[in-house]
């Protein structure tokens, strides 16, 4: 496992590691081609260079399949914080198109860090950098995120 090209914005060297292998073996990042660029106290970075296969019948990309990059995107900002955490409610705004064999990047950021719950933001750039969707979620969060990735090591 390489973390090379995998921005580390200030969370413990360890931490990031453990957290860059579990993302890398998740079966959905797998499935999508999900790859991380940067992990930070309460921030990540996704992205997916999706083919056609994700499209619609008009070639854009399938609104699910970008929802479900800035869905994630706001689950791995709350995991950077040690949570574990389970999408309560989401909404996305979509502005503009997306067509596969472009680069789709998804910057999530926690907003708000509450003691059973949390509210994220997820950002969606296409490859020329202009915002192409917003997200909001609530999370049901529990602490433990270290002792889930030791367990995960074991099945």
């Amino acid at each position: 496992m390489s973390t090379t090209g995998i921005e580390n914005r200030g969370i413990d060297n360890r931490f990031f590691i453990r957290l860059c292998q579990a993302c890398e073996t998740a079966p959905v990042h797998q499935t999508l081609g999900m790859k991380l660029i940067f992990l930070g106290k309460g921030e990540a970075g996704l992205k997916i260079s999706p083919g056609m296969e994700l499209t619609t019948l008009y070639g854009r990309l399938h609104g699910g399949i970008s929802a479900a990059l800035a869905d994630t995107a706001m689950g791995w900002a709350f995991i950077t914080l040690g949570y574990t955490c389970v999408t309560v409610d989401m909404y996305t705004n979509y502005f503009a198109p997306f067509f596969a064999g472009d680069e789709l990047t998804a910057e999530g950021k926690v907003i708000h860090l509450g003691k059973r719950s949390g509210v994220a933001e997820a950002s969606l750039y296409n490859g020329q950098g202009e915002l192409v969707a917003v997200s909001r979620g609530t999370f049901s969060l529990q602490k433990g995120v270290m002792q889930e990735l030791e367990a995960m090591e074991t099945r």
